[in-house]
């Protein structure tokens, strides 16, 4: 919709290096309720101007906070930029402002007194200057004429005559310049452009924005990064779609949190992490920082709201997306603590049921568009069994090393290494062997992802392979196998030579 408004709005929300109408869309996409909240406050005239102003920017300063990168130091929702938004909702009220416009032409007419730039004084200086000007416009029946006549037959008829009037200031603040260089010239256009005061701040590129904002990710680049048969994937689609919550269980190294990420943008469609929220839990981990509680403050304490809490409440306003909350680690906290009675609500047939929550007694329900994707690593023996109540409540898959998938042995295959070859086959023996422990089972096994690396590629050496290879063994899985077998001396001594051979 904000798309389509302003689709022809052309040079003046968007020139060189001012990018208003690209953050804008930017942020409607991110978070299309609360934009277009803002833009209701906006043209809501029973409130004064300064306060709309003023809310419109606190709201542009929180979402670039919140879903800005290190790309996007700017939101460049300016006096000028908002004033063009009043234009275009309310034109026979409301002039569009550039400041370099407005200060030369208030030095031609002798108009000195200008407030501070970006204050809201300065634009209701503007405002004042442009409806004297528009008395002079009305004064002369000619140029009245004139200036419907050129809008004839056109939806837009500049009934306000605004245009007419920012015209003559536009042209009047060019006329008569003693401008001696072309540097002069210059420097009043880039004022015209972009207030002084945030020059130094551009350095957001369109680009960045747009490809940023539609980054698609399918089905098959899900399958093409993520080593599981299209057959495992089709059942993890539908045991969430069912459930609403899913354990993805698994072996130290089997890439479970690399998954959990993707499963949610190949669901959604693209990279889209505003809908994808990510915790880990630990021991520390209490309902406070998870649903709501009191914590400390200047004044004493306050109730804070928790990330589950308010990742809810945007699900809620959006009930057309999917959210995705992904919880790493989610047997290391107390899960009975952590979700209090929140246990129930989590449920899929209690999805959109509202139960009083324990501080405050609010109602608060789980919207059926949020899906949770725990992740566990089952050879941990420090956890604790999850809790039976919430067991039932979520689906569990358990995911296996990938040395048998066929994309991924032509990933290793791809490298050009007989030694990585090798070590591969040795950890297939391995897991073999791990399996087969009585004090260890499958859950122990180590996984593929162990062999990844972003320093190694097709194009790297041998050396650098024999390397990556060594540091494999020695400081990954080694130490692993010393702990597994930390009663069986005659074990890791067999499993040591057999795997330092491969690097010999």
């Amino acid at each position: 919709m904000i798309s389509n408004s302003l689709s022809k709005s052309k040079n003046l929300l968007a020139s060189r290096n001012y990018f208003p109408k690209n953050m804008i869309l930017y942020f409607a996409q991110k978070d299309p309720e609360m934009v277009r909240e803002m833009f209701v406050n906006l043209f809501n005239e029973t409130i004064s101007l300064s306060r709309r102003i003023d809310s419109f920017r606190d709201s542009c300063d929180m979402l670039l906070k919140q879903y800005g990168n290190e790309n996007m130091s700017n939101h460049y929702q300016y006096l000028n930029a908002i004033s063009t938004y009043l234009f275009f909702r309310f034109p026979e009220k409301y002039c569009i402002y550039k400041e370099g416009k407005f200060k030369a032409f208030a030095n031609k007419i002798g108009y000195d007194n200008i407030p501070k730039r970006g204050s809201f004084e300065i634009l209701e200086a503007y405002y004042n200057m442009c409806d004297w000007v528009l008395e002079v416009v009305k004064s002369d029946e000619e140029l009245v004429q004139m200036a419907f006549s050129r809008f004839n037959g056109l939806n837009f008829a500049d009934n306000g005559l605004h245009l007419i009037a920012e015209e003559i200031i536009y042209i009047g603040s060019r006329l008569n310049l003693n401008i001696e260089s072309k540097q002069k010239v210059s420097e009043i256009e880039d004022v015209d452009l972009i207030e002084e005061d945030y020059k130094e701040d551009v350095k957001v590129q369109e680009k960045d924005i747009i490809k940023d904002s539609e980054e698609t990710y399918t089905k098959q680049d899900f399958l093409e990064e993520v080593y599981i048969t299209e057959k495992e994937y089709n059942f993890l689609v539908r045991l969430l779609d069912r459930k609403k919550n899913i354990i993805l269980t698994g072996a130290p190294g089997i890439g479970k949190t690399f998954l959990s990420k993707r499963l949610a943008y190949s669901i959604l469609g693209k990279k889209d992490d505003d809908k994808v929220k990510f915790v880990q839990f630990h021991q520390n981990y209490s309902y406070e920082d998870f649903i709501m509680g009191y914590k400390p403050s200047k004044e004493g304490f306050e109730l804070k709201y928790g990330v589950f809490y308010n990742f809810c409440k945007k699900a809620e306003r959006n009930p057309n997306n999917k959210y995705f909350f992904i919880i790493d680690e989610i047997n290391r906290g107390n899960l009975s603590k952590i979700f209090g009675e929140l246990m129930m609500l989590i449920e899929n047939n209690y999805r959109g049921q509202n139960i009083n929550l324990a501080y405050g007694g609010e109602c608060f329900s789980v919207p059926k568009n949020i899906y949770i994707i725990g992740i566990m690593n089952t050879a941990d023996r420090s956890i604790a069994m999850i809790d039976y109540a919430l067991r039932r409540r979520f689906s569990f898959f358990d995911l296996k090393p990938a040395f048998e998938n066929e994309r991924f042995m032509d990933y290793i295959k791809g490298l050009n290494s007989e030694k990585f070859i090798t070590l591969v086959e040795k950890v297939k023996l391995l897991n073999k062997e791990i399996k087969e422990d009585f004090s260890l089972g499958e859950g122990f096994c180590i996984g593929h992802s162990y062999f990844f690396s972003d320093e190694i590629s097709k194009e790297s050496s041998l050396d650098e392979i024999d390397m990556y290879i060594e540091e494999i063994i020695e400081f990954d899985i080694i130490p692993l196998l010393k702990e597994y077998w930390f009663d069986d001396y005659d074990k890791i001594e067999k499993w040591e030579k057999i795997l330092r051979d491969v690097i010999k």
